[in-house]
């Protein structure tokens, strides 16, 4: 797979083209690891986003609640400042307590108190919590890795080997640099461009590194998991503009990730 990716890559010429060893040692890391590791985070986002999905519906009543405050006075989502605020905030938790336990909204629809009492208990054992989760989870949202790691799908269309080359780049460029320096022989001694048996050779000695064990194989580990871990930018970028957007973190978005016209920076106050 290695040796076919540099192939591949090597069809690509010009100033800015890269020698077709970078693109195939990219492609081993990629062969080696593929299927054996996973990212830690997938269960932790599945979660959030099952239970968005059934609040999302409630937060026009939240932004109801908003609308009745002073943002700058909410310490805690919970904490309000007049009586009508306190209402439009139990509506709030009473349409997440239909979503999330319509079964007891059921058997309570004919008692206000007890509804009341099952409200006060969702927002406390429920959605305060979840929200807190959500926080937690984007608490490490880094928009310049989200950046460059959006700029390097633009690989994918031309070569995967050289998108997973420019995405190690970005995501581990220390550690990366380190496995090709290892991996691979003082660039002086590369074969040229068109030396397909050449490339063939030196990607074979480097997949065989990897295969026998450490220090390289745990090196490709780190590359591909530190990969995998910073793949979830785009999906802490979409639960964090979620929250701001209603009103539940502090903060501004000016980075919201490919397609959106305000591509840059970020600057945040949560």
């Amino acid at each position: 797979m290695a040796a076919a990716a540099a192939a591949a890559a090597s069809k690509y010429t010009g100033k800015y083209a890269l020698h077709p060893l970078l693109p195939g040692a990219a492609q081993s890391i990629v062969d080696v690891c593929t299927g054996r590791l996973r990212p830690t985070w997938v269960p932790r986002a599945q979660g959030i986003f099952s239970t968005w999905e059934k609040v999302y519906s409630c937060m026009p009543q939240y932004e109801k609640f908003l609308a009745t405050t002073n943002r700058k006075d909410l310490k805690r989502i919970h904490v309000f400042m007049n009586e009508k605020a306190q209402a439009r905030l139990g509506e709030f938790y009473l349409c997440c307590a239909l979503r999330l336990r319509p079964e007891e909204v059921e058997k309570r629809k004919e008692d206000s108190q007890q509804l009341l009492d099952l409200a006060r208990e969702v927002a406390t054992e429920e959605v305060e919590p979840f929200f807190q989760e959500c926080r937690d989870f984007v608490a490490s949202y880094d928009w310049e890795l989200h950046q460059r790691l959006d700029e390097t799908t633009i690989w994918r269309e031309v070569e995967d080997s050289l998108f997973w080359h420019h995405s190690f780049e970005a995501v581990s460029p220390e550690v990366y640099a380190a496995f090709l320096s290892s991996t691979l022989p003082p660039k002086a001694e590369w074969p040229a461009r068109d030396d397909q048996a050449g490339m063939a050779e030196v990607l074979e000695r480097c997949g065989a590194a990897i295969a026998e064990g450490a220090p390289a194989r745990a090196t490709a580990e780190d590359i591909y998991q530190q990969f995998l871990e910073a793949s979830k930018t785009p999906v802490q970028a979409s639960i964090r503009t979620a929250m701001i957007d209603h009103g539940i973190m502090a903060g501004e978005i000016v980075y919201r990730g490919l397609g959106d016209p305000s591509r840059g920076g970020e600057r945040s106050s949560e």
